[in-house]
């Protein structure tokens, strides 16, 4: 139980530090990110209400598309894990163990395991050594933290939970 709460506690800090380092510029960028994402949800949410409206007028017409069926076909909650997944990694630059545990902790979004599953085998275009080095710039530029401890913590199951192969990455590519 005790470790559920320090966990807990490590998950709020770092979601707290992830969002205050989101601010000026990644601010920026991710508004202007996710502003691009709500206007292509927009668009593409009217093409199916517009795609629906001609279905139900030419049914027989209407041919359904691959991707219409296999995604009517996959769970809503399966959906959401993904889209948070997706958000945690591209905007918070999570590793893929942290992005696992912040979908399936009951501190966290509180998934399914078959969610959590369906979302990380789902997750596409993530580099997550990419992700390994933001957090190291950001521990070394706002924390002035040491290339050990950076370390330490990118690889920490406490932490941000990066394989060491990636935090070796990270290390490597900081700026002297």
């Amino acid at each position: 139980m005790k470790k559920k709460v320090i966990y807990g506690a490590v998950i709020a800090l770092v979601l707290i530090v992830g969002i205050s380092l989101g601010s000026g510029k990644d601010n920026e960028k991710s508004s202007q990110s996710t502003t691009a994402q709500q206007e292509r949800t927009t668009e593409s949410e009217t093409a199916e209400a517009k795609n629906e409206s001609d279905s139900t007028e030419t049914e027989e017409s209407a041919k359904p598309t691959a991707s219409s069926k296999s995604e009517s076909k996959v769970p809503m909650e399966h959906q959401a894990a993904l889209k948070k997944a997706q958000s945690y990694a591209r905007h918070m630059d999570m590793s893929e163990a942290g992005v696992r545990e912040q979908l399936a902790s009951s501190y966290g979004e509180n998934f399914t395991p078959e969610a959590v599953t369906y979302a990380i085998e789902h997750l596409e275009g993530i580099d997550w050594e990419a992700n390994a080095l933001a957090k190291a710039k950001s521990y070394q530029k706002d924390m002035a933290m040491s290339t050990e401890s950076i370390r330490e913590q990118l690889t920490s199951d406490y932490g941000e939970q990066f394989t060491s192969e990636q935090a070796d990455y990270a290390i490597q590519h900081l700026p002297s």
